[in-house]
């Protein structure tokens, strides 16, 4: 897609003594942020030069800035680019100053030379106060050199951290004569281990325990946090290839999604086996879980638990009308009777809905809405268009593409371990399992249950 098109305003400035000792020409700055400009879908409005002056100078007496600020207070500029962060200040107090009146006009500053120094993460805001407080051009050169080389060493594979922050499974060792992270075989099994429990059972809190039970460590939850969420685990630092990999990377996504499930177990202890699964057939908002329990042998106190779904925006926001309870029981044996008839029905839908979204791609031309993106990129650039029109027309055409790219919804997924359970007498199957791998089951195989007014079972996707 053709990118829109940034107003720029380019700033340089230059000391007389850096101008006399080092050679930093304004001249050579502005060819430097012409080209990278150019580069990066950006167009040059102006460019604001202070001569013979230093970062250290009083706000006030730095003119250039303050023209730079005006047509910023005039929405004229969309960007800021300089080529360090040292020519546009090193005093903390006037880079706020002057930080605020950018954010409050949606403007934003590249430093073309130092990619990781930004406002937009929390490592970029760190570096940016480090190098403006400490302000000295060798210290800002050694900072560069050190990531530099920390760069390099990530893409090399280097280590550049200690044993002890290292994750489970990985220890120090050396690889053709470089130290390097590697597989560690006192706990790979485990963390082998580690990853298929969490696959199968789909529950944070009984993986916790099951590393616990089995391996008698003292695992913590916030020991499963960073298994489930650190990238070494798929071989990759920061994106780069970096160490021995435990998942392929389709692998890693599936974790990924099991973990945000938040699949869990009731405080009351019930369990809800289609919990997040169910529509409300009035508001379309997904049915919460509830139940009850009652003694049904007042000798012995044995109980009966009840499990239901009900519309939590009826019942406490007053915001929909079906107050109606649905039966965890009669959904259950529903879907244990009917699961083939089900599947059929969705294969019969999504092959009607996957023609239709064909048919719509197929009389869109992407093509001819790119060509008017470029065109209306070239009129900018030549000022025949004012920046009021490129942009309402930019944002009209970018979202006519979107709507033709769009992904037709994805309906020849691998559906042939369902196809061979139903063919199976998984009912035998299914009444072996537990309640929580019951729910597992359930929730490894549909997406979402439809229900019609009645509240019976309308239609099933699956997964």
């Amino acid at each position: 897609m053709t990118e829109k098109l940034f107003r720029c305003a380019i700033y340089i400035r230059v000391s007389t003594f850096e101008q006399s000792v080092n050679g930093k020409s304004l001249q050579a700055q502005k060819e430097y942020l012409e080209h990278y400009a150019s580069e990066h879908g950006m167009v040059v409005v102006n460019v604001y030069a202070d001569e013979g002056k230093t970062a250290r100078k009083e706000l006030k007496k730095r003119k250039a800035i303050h023209a730079l600020i005006n047509d910023v207070k005039q929405d004229k500029i969309d960007v800021i680019l300089f080529w360090r962060l040292d020519r546009w200040f090193r005093n903390l107090s006037d880079f706020y100053k002057v930080q605020d009146i950018l954010d409050e006009h949606g403007v934003y500053w590249i430093s073309a030379s130092e990619p990781g120094i930004n406002m937009e993460t929390r490592d970029g805001r760190l570096q940016l106060n480090v190098v403006l407080s400490i302000g000295q051009n060798e210290v800002d050169t050694t900072s560069e050199r050190i990531k530099f080389v920390n760069e390099a060493s990530i893409r090399q594979g280097k280590l550049i951290f200690g044993e002890s922050n290292m994750p489970l499974g990985y220890k120090s060792g050396v690889v053709d004569g470089k130290k390097c992270m590697i597989k560690d075989s006192d706990t790979e099994s485990m963390v082998n281990d580690f990853f298929r429990y969490f696959k199968q059972h789909q529950s944070k809190q009984g993986t916790v325990r099951y590393m616990q039970n089995t391996y008698g460590i003292n695992f913590s939850y916030g020991m499963l946090r960073t298994m489930l969420t650190s990238e070494f685990y798929k071989g990759t630092y920061r994106g780069f290839p970096y160490c021995p990999a435990y998942l392929s990377e389709s692998e890693w996504n599936e974790i990924q999604a099991i973990s945000t499930r938040n699949v869990k177990r009731t405080p009351s202890g019930r369990i809800y086996l289609f919990s997040g699964l169910i529509r409300c057939s009035v508001c379309g908002q997904k049915l919460a879980g509830t139940g009850c329990s009652s003694i049904i042998n007042r000798k012995t106190k044995e109980k009966r638990t009840y499990c239901y779904y009900r519309c939590n925006r009826a019942l406490k926001d007053n915001l929909c009308t079906n107050r109606h309870r649905v039966s965890q029981n009669l959904i259950e044996k529903y879907l244990l009777k009917n699961l083939s008839e089900e599947y059929e029905k969705y294969q019969i839908r999504s092959a009607k809905i996957n023609e239709k979204e064909k048919k719509k791609r197929t009389s869109k031309k992407p093509k001819q809405i790119q060509n008017e993106l470029e065109r209306l990129n070239l009129l900018f650039q030549k000022g025949r268009i004012s920046f009021e029109y490129y942009d309402e027309e930019y944002k009209r055409l970018e979202k006519e593409l979107v709507e033709v790219n769009t992904q037709p919804i994805q309906l020849d997924r691998d559906f042939s371990y369902l196809e061979k359970l139903l063919q199976t007498n998984f009912q035998e199957m299914y009444n072996s399992l537990s309640l929580e791998n019951r729910r597992t089951f359930w929730r490894s195989t549909i997406r979402e249950i439809y229900l019609n007014d009645d509240y019976s079972v309308k239609g099933v996707d699956f997964l």
